[in-house]
């Protein structure tokens, strides 16, 4: 007999699955319901409101993610020779290990972030919430090694460093379509190759043409 705790990670993939597809507006409790083979009572008793749903399935990646970044950023500039090199490693590879370990789950997940990322006010604030203190960590440890850029260049030069892995989890296979039938990927050399692409990015001098005023 199926516990409470199965039931409601039961609801939770069948959400994520519903919230990656068709995104926060276009899916209804009645399709998660009817998908999941579940009550109306029981979405109620574990999550409360859609908001509430779509918050919680959020939470599930970006709690031990989230911990796994800053225990790493951490661990990092703790080195005498901590690099800014050491702050991209603890940003990305904690996601892309949790993400590739969930393998076929994870591919579902992949599209979940990527949309969140995009999903409208309010919406957007219920998955910030969750990564905010970790951005402003991250952002500190960026002024640390890049120092003397306005706080507006942070903002975006860690937006910009975001993008990059949220453009992989999302595109990554139909990009590799184009080229190769191999649909595998390394966490490992992801995060490398990601790094190498980010870093000029990250420490460069900002544009007198650039994005603010």
């Amino acid at each position: 007999m199926p516990t409470k705790s199965d039931t409601k990670n039961h609801i939770l993939d069948v959400a994520e699955k519903h919230f990656a597809r068709d995104g926060f507006a276009g899916t209804s409790l009645r399709a998660i319901i009817k998908d999941a083979k579940v009550n109306v009572a029981a979405i109620a008793y574990h999550f409360g409101t859609k908001e509430e749903l779509y918050e919680a399935v959020t939470e599930r990646f970006a709690a031990p993610v989230v911990v796994e970044q800053l225990k790493r950023l951490e661990n990092s500039l703790s080195m005498d020779d901590a690099s800014i090199e050491d702050v991209l490693f603890a940003f990305y590879e904690p996601p892309l290990n949790l993400i590739k370990k969930l393998g076929k789950k994870g591919e579902t997940l992949s599209t979940f972030l990527g949309r969140a990322q995009t999903e409208p006010e309010p919406v957007y604030s219920l998955v910030d919430r969750h990564y905010a203190a970790c951005r402003n960590k991250f952002i500190e440890a960026i002024e640390r090694f890049v120092p003397g850029l306005t706080e507006a260049d942070y903002q975006w030069r860690f937006e910009f460093m975001l993008s990059l892995i949220v453009c992989f989890l999302t595109r990554h296979k139909p990009v590799r379509a184009r080229y190769s039938k191999d649909t595998d990927w390394n966490p490992a050399d992801v995060t490398s190759t990601l790094i190498g692409f980010c870093l000029p990015g990250i420490t460069g001098s900002p544009s007198k043409s650039g994005i603010n005023p």
